[in-house]
Parts: structure tokens; C-alpha cells; sequence
């Protein structure tokens, strides 16, 4: 069997879609219908169903699936391994990541200098946005990793965890009292609220809990953006919802209040992401291994200042 089928199968499975799927392996979507023919005329079964709705993988099709995965991923290391062992230990080459606003406002700034000085022949691109735009565009092969939230069912990607975050309320005055003071959203009064859009996975939680009662507002402002936010209450008496990791840099001031969230309990898990197909080069492992340290850093910093449970 052609190598290429299976890629060109994966590659359907994965986008759900042969128009996708073709612009993802740089082939016109008739090409690409073609070789999955071919490919089930080889198997004597149907792999996908075509419906109005897109594609559909059969049972056949999912079972081919799981067969592949670890032949693509051996064939994918097995070339790391080779363009490794080319490289030696220099750290070279093109790295595009993708990072979340919180992260990259909290600690992008230091890691990006620690890094472009360690490896200046790496040509770096890092793109802001939010975990679901990271995550498909590290499935379509933009990116070669990101940091993101658990991504979705039938995603294909390869994931592990990376960091735990919690929340925190900040605001412009001190409306629950004393710098780090806890507190708990559902017994504020008059509390003026900045929130993400429902298109954010934050603001769909934390708009479920206003109307779960978990959340007591008195007002709502949606603001999608880290800065936004933080410019929308740093002159008022709203407030906004946040993860501690996006405020590392106002710890020592004194021009924003910071209040550690205890209830409603929340935490954001983050995960490193990368496509099983494409392996890790040298420069992704590096800036991993040096994204992972300045997380450690973070819970140190803010295990100083409150404990969550």
C-alpha cells in the first residue's frame, strides 16, 4: 500500500471533509476523492459516507484509523530522528507555536528574550488567539505546538498536561477589600462584571454560572481580548474574571486590586499540543522545555500569595 493513501485517508478522518483535507495535503478535492477510492477498492470496503453533511467515517473507516495512527507516527519520528541527527545540536530552523492572550500577556515577554538569545538561528512566529483557533490551526499544520485547552473529540492531536491554572477577580478599586483578599463571586453585591463573549470558552462558563445563580452581577460587559479586559476595569469599579497566570506582572503594583476566586471553584487545565504526524523538531522541544519552567515558576510565585484547593 501506498504510503500516501494512508495520509491522504488520515487526513480526510481528521478535517471531516474532503475539501479540507485536500487544501491541508496541497491536492485539488477530486485528486484527493480519487486516491480514497482507490484506497477502498484496495481495502474491498467502504471507508467514509458521503452525506449532505459531510463525511462520515465507517466502521471500517474508524478501525483503518486506529491501524494507521501508529504507522504514521513511526514514519513522522522516524524523520525528526533523521533531520536530528543531520542538525546535531544545533537549534535551527523555522518554530511556529501558539499561545494563549493570558499566557502570552503574563509571561510571553521574558520567555521570548530568554529564547531568541539561547537560538538565534531559530525563526520564530508565535500567534495569540483563542485555545480553540490554536488548536485547529495546529490541525490544519500551521502550528507545530501550542498551548491550549484539552482539545476536542476526534481532534487526532497528541496532548499532555502542562499547567493548571486558577482565576482571580481584578478591578481597578478595591471592591472586595484588601490586595489578594479571597472571595466568593456568588456573595459580591452590585458586582459590575467584564466577561468574554459566549464564542469563548470562559464566557460560556462564566455566563452559565451568572445564570446558575454561582455568579451575582448586577451588571455584565462583554470584552473579548486580555487587553481589552484589563484597560476595561484598571480605571473603574468593575471587575473582571482572569487567570492568575495573566497578571503576573501587576503582583507587585499597586494600580490593580487582585482577588484569588474560592468559589465558584474554578481551573483551566492546559495541555502541550502537537500533531501525532509531526513530530517535535529540536527548536519545539527547547521552547517547551523552556515554556514549562516559566510555568513552574508561576505556581511558585502565586503558592507565595494564596493556596487553592
Amino acid at each position: 500500500m501506498d504510503i500516501r493513501l494512508i495520509h491522504y485517508f488520515m487526513s480526510v478522518y481528521e478535517e471531516r471533509s474532503f475539501v479540507k483535507a485536500a487544501e491541508r495535503m496541497h491536492v485539488v478535492p477530486s485528486a484527493l476523492s480519487m486516491q480514497i477510492r482507490n484506497l477502498e477498492e484496495e481495502l474491498g470496503t467502504s471507508v467514509f459516507d458521503r452525506t449532505k453533511k459531510g463525511v462520515e467515517a465507517t466502521v471500517a473507516g474508524r478501525r483503518f484509523y486506529e491501524l494507521c495512527q501508529p504507522i504514521a507516527r513511526t514514519l513522522a519520528f522516524a524523520k525528526q530522528e533523521m533531520r536530528d541527527l543531520v542538525q546535531g545540536n544545533s537549534v535551527s530552523g523555522s518554530l511556529r507555536v501558539g499561545m494563549p492572550s493570558a499566557t502570552s500577556f503574563g509571561i510571553l515577554g521574558d520567555l521570548l528574550q530568554e529564547f531568541t538569545s539561547l537560538y538565534p538561528n531559530v525563526d520564530l512566529t508565535v500567534v495569540e488567539a483563542f485555545s480553540r483557533y490554536v488548536t485547529e490551526q495546529v490541525q490544519s499544520g500551521f502550528l507545530d505546538v501550542a498551548l491550549g485547552a484539552l482539545p476536542v473529540d476526534h481532534s487526532g492531536l497528541a496532548c499532555r498536561p502542562a499547567y493548571r491554572d486558577h482565576f482571580v477577580l481584578i478591578s481597578g478599586r478595591p471592591i472586595n477589600g484588601p490586595q489578594f483578599s479571597p472571595i466568593d463571586l456568588s456573595a459580591m453585591k452590585e458586582l459590575k462584571l467584564v466577561v468574554p463573549s459566549e464564542r469563548h470558552l470562559m464566557g460560556a462558563t462564566l455566563l452559565d454560572y451568572i445564570t446558575g445563580g454561582q455568579i451575582v452581577a448586577s451588571r455584565v460587559m462583554k470584552v473579548d481580548g486580555f487587553v481589552g479586559t484589563i484597560e476595561s476595569i484598571r480605571r473603574s469599579d468593575w471587575g473582571a474574571v482572569c487567570q492568575a497566570i495573566g497578571v503576573m506582572q501587576y503582583l507587585d503594583r499597586k494600580d490593580l486590586f487582585i482577588y484569588p476566586i474560592f468559589k465558584p471553584v474554578m481551573h483551566l487545565e492546559s495541555y502541550f499540543l502537537h500533531h501525532p504526524s509531526r513530530p517535535l523538531t529540536l527548536a519545539a522541544r527547547c521552547f517547551v522545555e523552556m515554556l514549562e519552567r516559566r510555568l513552574l515558576d508561576v505556581c511558585t510565585a502565586w503558592e507565595r500569595i494564596y493556596c487553592w484547593k
